[in-house]
């Protein structure tokens, strides 16, 4: 491999070279996808160790060695040198590898606040860990009153905003009068009610008994509040698994083998929800809106719902990505996706993390950053698998080496567990709390006051924040028609 110049390399279009590169092993069984990223991520490792670069020239320099082999010998080339470049990596010593020292040539990651000329007000229900209300705040928004049943929520949204005032209990046992009592506001004139209600309308009853299941009751008060409240417009998110979920669930054993009733088919507890949230009277519409495409260091999707009061006249707005896979969009040009290694720069308190359990961490040195349980040898997969090894689908969670060139994949609530690990590129052990923190969007000064395993699973399924900060730009542009300044 030659050298490389050390400066004055662009880092976005290196990534999408790296990215371009991948791209031409999806699909093949000889030398997989997976296998692309890992071989690329192996090559920046050695690179790194044997040449002194810092991470970006080693990528620069990882990339043009792997184009040059394809370009003169092909898929075949690039598999023998993996092999090569596997070996080697297990070779070296690792433990040299230090964010701090050789990702210090990245930029950190801001989050700024927008300044608007009027006061625009946000009810915050199902506030979590407050990603979703924490970007309309950052958009110009000010959050009037937080909701949650969730003592976690409760105790760390005190931490952050001490002022903001918080009801703590279940939805169902309030009502609109004393939330908007709480956040000094009238009928009519909340401008956005935000909220991610748990959202399971099923029912062996079918379809017109669905929403009195118990599980769908925190969707039901949510609409209850739209009603009573009449705010200008209201944000729901949800996880794309609803849209294919079913009013009444069908066997697995029976599923192709006799037509399905109406209630059985999938999406249709989703038709359920759209219809009764249509019926407040709100012109409703949804997407499914990946959070990479806004600038999230995270590949994560979400179903958000806009629905806006029919008085203003205006259909709902959503944000136009503004980062993209690919070199440019349809009509212009986005900037490529933000990738993990521009996340984690200059992370100085990790505030904590779960280690890997000894019986699984022993694997973790044969899986190179980007790989997973398919990079431990195969004598010791049955073992390192146990039952899951014969199981179908791609378990592409078990053993997970995350690479530094990509975005991170969707955060789990358990990272430290075999079959959803969210292992650091360079060392054996679980992404550290500050490390969600930061591919979540929130800004370093966010204190945590919860353990470790409980901020796992608040920060862990959160709406990223910049993604809830697009959205809100969307709306207060587009429905609300207020304007930065």
């Amino acid at each position: 491999m030659t050298g490389v110049a050390v400066r004055n390399i662009d880092y976005g279009s290196v990534k999408l070279r790296a990215w371009s590169f991948i791209e031409r092993f999806d699909g093949r069984t000889d030398l997989s996808l997976g296998d692309a990223r890992a071989y690329l991520s192996a090559l920046v490792d050695i690179i790194i160790l044997e040449k002194g670069y810092d991470y970006l020239a080693a990528l620069a320099e990882a990339v043009r060695h792997a184009e040059d082999i394809y370009s003169s010998r092909g898929y075949g080339g690039i598999a023998e040198d993996y092999s090569r470049v596997y070996n080697r990596w297990l070779e070296i010593d690792r433990s040299r590898l230090a964010a701090s020292k050789y990702l210090s040539v990245l930029p950190q990651l801001r989050q700024e606040r927008d300044r608007v000329g009027e006061e625009l007000t946000v009810v915050s229900l199902f506030t979590g860990a407050y990603g979703l209300d924490l970007g309309f705040e950052l958009a110009g928004f000010k959050v009037t009153v937080a909701l949650d049943i969730s003592e976690d929520s409760y105790r760390n949204l005190k931490a952050n905003r001490p002022k903001i005032p918080f009801l703590l209990g279940d939805i169902k046992r309030l009502s609109t009068t004393d939330i908007l009592k709480e956040a000094g506001l009238r009928p009519g004139e909340v401008d956005v009610i935000t909220g991610g209600p748990p959202c399971q309308p099923f029912s062996p009853a079918g379809r017109r008994q669905s929403l009195k299941d118990p599980r769908a009751a925190p969707l039901v008060d949510f609409i209850r509040v739209i009603k009573e409240a009449r705010p200008k417009v209201f944000v729901m998110e949800e996880v794309p698994g609803i849209l294919s979920a079913r009013i009444r669930h069908v066997p697995i054993k029976e599923r192709g083998k006799r037509p399905l009733t109406p209630e059985e088919m999938p999406g249709s507890a989703w038709k359920v929800v759209i219809e009764e949230l249509e019926k407040t009277g709100y012109r409703i519409a949804w997407k499914v809106l990946n959070a990479a495409d806004y600038g999230t260091p995270q590949v994560r999707e979400r179903v958000i719902v806009i629905g806006v009061r029919p008085d203003l006249k205006r259909p709902p707005a959503f944000p136009e990505p503004t980062h993209s896979k690919s070199s440019a969009g349809l009509f212009r040009a986005l900037k490529p996706w933000v990738t993990l290694a521009e996340a984690l720069v200059g992370i100085e308190d990790h505030i904590g993390f779960t280690p890997l359990p000894p019986k699984y961490a022993k694997y973790m040195r044969y899986v190179p950053p980007g790989g997973n349980w398919r990079h431990i040898p195969d004598e010791l997969k049955p073992e390192a698998m146990n039952a899951a090894y014969k199981a179908g689908g791609g378990r592409m969670g078990f053993y997970r080496r995350l690479t530094w060139f990509e975005p991170s994949p969707t955060l789990v609530t358990s990272p430290a567990m075999k079959a959803t690990m969210m292992v650091h590129p360079w060392e054996d052990r679980p992404l550290s709390i500050r490390e969600y923190l930061r591919i979540q969007g929130f800004p370093d000064d966010w204190k945590v006051v919860v353990s470790v395993q409980d901020a796992y699973r608040l920060f862990g399924e959160a709406v990223p924040v910049p993604l809830a900060k697009a959205i809100a730009r969307a709306v207060r542009s587009g429905v609300l028609d207020v304007e930065a300044i």
